[in-house]
Parts: C-alpha cells; sequence; structure tokens
C-alpha cells in the first residue's frame, strides 16, 4: 500500500487522498478517538468533509459514531433511499443532503484490538461499491492507521501551529471545555461531553463556539 501513501505521513491531505485518488469518492475526513470515547478530526479534505464530522459530533449518532463503535463499516449509498431515511437520524441525513451528500462510507481505523479512530468518505451522487473497491478501502484504512495516529500526537504536541480548523486539526476547545465541565459539576467526563452537546443542540449553535465560549469563561458551566 506504498503507493497510497504518497508525501508525508504526517500531511493532512496524505490521509484523505488515498482513498479519493483510487475511490469513487468526493472527499474524505479522518477523525481519532481518545481515551474518553471523544472522536476528534486530524484531516479533511474540504469543508464539507469537515461539516459532516462536526455535525455527527454534535448529534453523537451516524455512520462515524456507528463505525466507531462497533468497529464495523458502515455504507450508506444512497441517503435519499426509504432504507437509509429508516436508519440514519433525520437531522443528520437532511443536513449530510442539503450539503450535497448523498452518499457516505464509514470506515474504522483499528490497531490491535482497538479501534483508533474513523475515516469517513462522502461522494455527491448515489451510487455501489464493487467488491475490489470495497477491498481496496479496507486496505487504505489499515494502511493509514499509524500514520493518522502520528498526526494526532503532532498536532497535539504543536497547538501553535496554524489554524487547527482550517488543517483539520483536534478540536481543542471541546476537550477543554469537556474537561471543565466535568470539574465544574463533579461529573465524568462522558456526562460532561454529553451535557456540552445536548447544549449545542438546543443552543442552536455548533458545539465547538460553544465550547470556545466555555473556555473563555463567555459562558458559566452551570448555566448548561
Amino acid at each position: 500500500m506504498s503507493e497510497f501513501l504518497h508525501g508525508s505521513s504526517d500531511d493532512v491531505v496524505a490521509l484523505c487522498d488515498p482513498f479519493l485518488i483510487a475511490l469513487p469518492f468526493t472527499g474524505a475526513l479522518v477523525s481519532v478517538i481518545d481515551g474518553v470515547g471523544l472522536r476528534t478530526g486530524v484531516a479533511a479534505s474540504d469543508p464539507v468533509a469537515a461539516r459532516w464530522d462536526e455535525w455527527e459530533l454534535e448529534l453523537g449518532i451516524g455512520p462515524l459514531t456507528q463505525a466507531s463503535a462497533t468497529a464495523t463499516a458502515r455504507f450508506i449509498p444512497d441517503l435519499d433511499a426509504a432504507d437509509a431515511r429508516a436508519t440514519v437520524n433525520p437531522l443528520l441525513a437532511e443536513g449530510l443532503l442539503a450539503l450535497g451528500i448523498h452518499a457516505v462510507l464509514a470506515l474504522p481505523l483499528v490497531l490491535g484490538s482497538a479501534t483508533i479512530g474513523v475515516a469517513g468518505l462522502y461522494r455527491t451522487t448515489p451510487g455501489g461499491l464493487t467488491e475490489a473497491q470495497w477491498l481496496t478501502a479496507l486496505e487504505i484504512a489499515r494502511a493509514i492507521t499509524l500514520p493518522t495516529v502520528r498526526r494526532a500526537v503532532r498536532v497535539a504536541d504543536a497547538p501553535e501551529e496554524g489554524d487547527a480548523d482550517a488543517r483539520g486539526g483536534l478540536r481543542r476547545e471541546v476537550h477543554q471545555a469537556t474537561g471543565m465541565l466535568s470539574a465544574l459539576l463533579d461529573i465524568s467526563l462522558t456526562d460532561a461531553f454529553a451535557r456540552l452537546r445536548a447544549a449545542a443542540i438546543a443552543s442552536g449553535r455548533s458545539i465547538s463556539a460553544l465550547a470556545a465560549d466555555i473556555v473563555e469563561r463567555r459562558i458559566d458551566g452551570h448555566d448548561l
């Protein structure tokens, strides 16, 4: 698979391009999962892919979430089809369709027995995959797993390197806000994140924007 990992393995583009070069998809994203189960984006080929990742983070449900939780690939060849409507969160499905996303594939990134992340691929037209394309997708997912971990570590160790959102970097504010809420309200990190996500949905704001306000103390965590 070395032919797919062109350029630096720590390059954001190198994590997404292998899928887009070899498979009939329009965009891609790669996220990692931390010790408490929070998913954090480390690469996105375009703003549409990044927005898909963020929507799932806010809603707590969707193909990326399912793939990372079950270590099983999740493929939806037509988001507008009746069977997809029955299994995909309606808010997420409508949002993705509004972005022009009509088919998605979520692939778990597995290292040993642990799922350390997920790759998400989308296309702007409905359509299935051949068996050969499926095998290629799984092979690329295996090939980028270690580079994804290295990328996540490098970004975490260099928070001042450029704009995190533009680079598909770690959503540092979400993690910081989760920790602050956990300490302030004396609850677990999982419950703190659930509270943050619920507050973002209720207020109609992105979870990243709300988290930034908490970190900068523009919002009192007791009010959530």
